[in-house]
């Protein structure tokens, strides 16, 4: 089995180049999706939240598709923590634990009742669904609420947080499985933190707990959660959070590979996650079209390790790693002479070239600055110099004039690839180049439909 998952609150395509993109994930080996929906469909329980980008009948067409193409479809919801998209909303701050965006108080009485009532809104768009992800990772504020204080106190076996989050978890585990008859499934980060075991006495036995490690040493800690009896897979990233990812167009794919590689090397099935946003507070990664190399290891290693990209991956690393100037210019004009195996393959070389050129923009943009500080404690000092004042301007008019040609090939790029969230991405990135202001008003990709 070689799960894909995919993050919808990041950059997504149109949904009839969605469909195009799962005729290529099958083709790359993948053969179940894990969609995680949060803030991109319109849903009844949480009215008014989020940023709907695919209306129900949309989704309907996108699961069955996928089905009919033979994959298994698991919808992923988040019932616990990375609620920002709702909880920032002042009409359900009342579910926020101790005040935080990112997370649900579990003592709520309406915490339940609503994570259930999303749990049957997910159920009824995914009929022929015979598992269901429930998220529950990264909850860092339990227990710091007055009501979940108080449920701490009088807890009889005295569990502490954790026993919190294991009757808040165990029980919508127990709502999919005995009212929905789908299989829960949840991230393992919080019983391996706390080294507490989920329970087969509160947990349904069909239970999946996913360990994710997204580097080092992938089986650190996996022997606990595996001691606990239920079925474990594992979690590589295709994409997450790496150095510089508020501004940066190209994330590092080596470190990804080998995550992946170290994965498969387990013998576990392997849920390959693709992150679009760290959460609803923080910045869009870019478009699919960037993580070519890192789709095609995890779903078919052996593809990769005869793809005619794997030398230009390494060296594209290497030159992003050591800011090589030189190695960055001629690796821009090599990633548009690259072989393209398909329409996909096509449209990422020309993601590569615009991820480096926005990098070497970057670096120059730094120069100027630091040029500009410079020659104001030269000025502070006397030492004003009119010919190198002129040469800094001309520089800066140049780089200005670079960056507009960039972003107006950006957004070719998203109108032509019908990605979502141009505005957004654009205005993030030119706030990344120094002396570059963002325009007024970008122009918006051609995805503004909610089909």
């Amino acid at each position: 089995m070689r799960p894909l998952h995919l993050d919808l609150k990041g950059i997504i395509p149109s949904g009839k180049k969605f469909l195009k993109w799962l005729n290529w994930f099958r083709t790359r080996g993948f053969d179940a999706l894990v969609l995680e929906y949060d803030c991109r469909v319109p849903w009844e329980v949480w009215k008014g939240a989020g940023s709907p980008l695919l209306t129900k009948n949309a989704v309907k067409r996108l699961v069955g598709y996928a089905e009919r193409l033979g994959f298994e479809v698991i919808p992923l919801i988040q019932i616990h923590g990375h609620l920002e998209w709702i909880l920032k909303n002042r009409r359900y701050g009342f579910l926020r634990e101790n005040g935080n965006l990112n997370e649900l108080c579990p003592c709520h009485a309406e915490s339940f009742t609503r994570m259930s009532q999303w749990i049957d809104e997910v159920a009824e768009l995914h009929p022929h669904a015979e598992k269901i992800h429930l998220g529950g990772d990264e909850t860092w504020h339990l227990g710091s609420c007055p009501r979940c204080g108080k449920a701490m106190e009088n807890d009889p076996a005295q569990r502490g947080r954790m026993g919190l989050f294991l009757d808040h978890a165990a029980a919508l585990c127990r709502y999919a499985w005995e009212e929905k008859h789908l299989r829960p499934m949840l991230w393992d980060d919080m019983f391996c933190s706390a080294a507490s075991l989920p329970s087969p006495a509160a947990f349904p036995e069909e239970t999946v707990f996913v360990h994710w490690k997204y580097g080092g040493e992938v089986t650190d800690r996996l022997d606990l959660i595996r001691a606990a009896g239920f079925e474990v897979w594992g979690a590589s990233a295709i994409r997450c959070a790496w150095r510089g990812h508020h501004w940066k167009a190209l994330n590092p794919i080596g470190e990804r590979l080998e995550n992946i590689a170290n994965w498969e090397k387990t013998g576990l099935p392997v849920l390959h996650t693709t992150w679009g946003r760290p959460n609803n507070l923080w910045n869009l990664y870019g478009p699919w079209e960037a993580l070519i190399p890192e789709f095609t290891a995890a779903g078919s290693p052996e593809k990769w390790s005869v793809h005619p990209w794997r030398s230009f991956a390494r060296r594209l690393d290497a030159a992003l790693l050591h800011d090589k100037r030189e190695a960055l210019k001629t690796l821009a004009d090599e990633a548009l002479s690259l072989p393209g195996a398909d329409a996909v393959e096509e449209e990422a070389k020309n993601w590569f070239h615009l991820g480096i050129r926005y990098e070497l923009l970057h670096q120059e943009s730094l120069d100027l600055l630091q040029t500009r500080r410079c020659l104001s404690v030269l000025n502070r000092y006397g030492c004003r110099d009119r010919t190198r004042t002129a040469d800094y301007d001309a520089l800066s008019r140049e780089c200005r004039r670079k960056t507009e040609l960039w972003a107006r090939d950006l957004l070719d790029f998203w109108r032509r690839n019908e990605l979502s969230d141009a505005a957004e991405y654009l205005d993030t990135r030119l706030a990344g180049i120094y002396g570059c202001v963002a325009r007024k008003n970008p122009e918006r990709s051609g995805f503004s439909s909610a089909e």
